[in-house]
């Protein structure tokens, strides 16, 4: 007996069989690794005594915060997820150089001195790899400290990267002729928050960093980037400018310059979440600039509304149970996906945390945040 197949239903059949082999998919994650502690005490400090002390106490607390571990915990996410593109920020590298004495070796602080990109890049094991990189904070060769009159230079820089999976091609995205203030292969924001010092004058540079990916033949332009915190004076509500003003500089500039065919991804720390309002009149946060500016929130498209959170652990990330309580890590997309396979916060249950169980840490004060785009 034949089986007759409605012409109706198999014009149907046929589309959905080029629809799904046109179909795009690109996974990405996006991470705050934490540098370990809050420098803001050492930004506020109003004189060299102060300063010392504020210096120190920040580098003990890195040290203690165990930034190779981290490194490692971090690592594991991203080779578990596997997404073909990661967004990291707040990747530090903290160096001691000595002058008189050895501080650098004080056994509170000597672990802090580290590449956290190279830890992670270690404990990847070639399964990963650079693909673009900003520089924001740079202090080369460093601000003076002294420990029981031993004294030295501790440098730091600060960088968004964007890792590729070794099986995916991407290119940086050359922004050095057109951006206000070329870093490295991204650029660094033109509204930055800066501190006086005893040493001088602090930038606290924000920045962004682009790549040009193929995945399954399909052409991206991913970005990465880590805006300011939302009051980085607390005392000055007004202080909110600097975030939406570097938000605002980063939509019209990527819409100025992202070419026609590229499906536009932005991962990155926001620091701006959904329900965060607009304090100064007239001036949205850096979540209502891009959404009203046509990006497409991936996490809003996710299978399941369960509400999950991305920030932030205790300073020490000692907390036993997960203090995440705000979502301000994103990923966007300005095409907006015909949907997400699946989106989830990793690294923010208690099996993620470094070892020995029950004694470890968080690996960073966020968790990750990974989704599958469908395009």
């Amino acid at each position: 007996m034949k089986t007759h197949v409605p012409r109706f239903g198999f014009l149907v059949f046929l589309l959905f069989c080029v629809a799904s082999a046109n179909a795009a998919d690109i996974k990405v994650m996006t991470q705050n690794q934490y540098l370990g502690a809050d420098l803001a005490p050492i930004l506020a400090a109003g004189d060299p005594g102060e300063f010392n002390a504020a210096v120190v106490v920040a580098l003990q607390k890195i040290a203690a915060s165990s930034p190779t571990a981290r490194a490692k915990a971090l690592a594991a996410e991203i080779l578990k997820e596997r997404p073909a593109l990661v967004g990291l920020q707040e990747v530090y590298e903290f160096g001691c150089i000595p002058i008189s004495g050895d501080p650098c070796s004080d056994s509170s602080i000597a672990g802090a001195f580290t590449d956290h990109l190279d830890d992670t890049l270690d404990a990847l094991n070639g399964a990963y790899e650079v693909a673009a990189t900003v520089v924001n904070m740079y202090i080369v060769p460093g601000v003076p400290f002294e420990i029981d009159g031993a004294l030295a230079l501790v440098s730091v820089v600060d960088r968004d990267v964007i890792l590729r999976r070794a099986d995916v091609s991407a290119s940086p995205v050359d922004y050095s002729g057109i951006c206000a203030k070329p870093s490295d292969n991204g650029c660094n924001y033109s509204e930055v928050v800066t501190a006086s010092t005893p040493y001088g004058i602090i930038s606290v540079e924000r920045g962004f960093v682009a790549v040009d990916a193929t995945v399954d033949g399909q052409a991206y332009r991913v970005v990465n980037t880590h805006l300011e915190l939302q009051y980085p004076d607390p005392s000055n509500p007004l202080s909110e400018y600097y975030q939406a003003a570097q938000a605002f500089e980063l939509w019209n500039f990527l819409a100025a310059t992202t070419p026609s065919g590229s499906s536009l991804v932005l991962l990155g720390d926001m620091n701006s979440s959904p329900e965060h309002p607009a304090v100064i009149p007239g001036l949205p946060t850096p979540y209502q600039q891009f959404v009203t500016a046509g990006y497409t929130d991936a996490w809003m498209l996710r299978p399941g509304k369960a509400p999950e959170y991305t920030c932030c652990q205790l300073e020490d990330l000692s907390n036993q149970q997960s203090a995440l309580y705000e979502r301000i890590d994103m990923i966007f997309s300005l095409d907006a996906p015909e949907k997400v396979k699946r989106a989830r916060v990793v690294g923010a249950t208690v099996s993620d945390r470094t070892p020995p169980p029950g004694l470890g840490l968080w690996p960073s004060d966020h968790g990750a945040v990974t989704a599958e785009l469908q395009f």
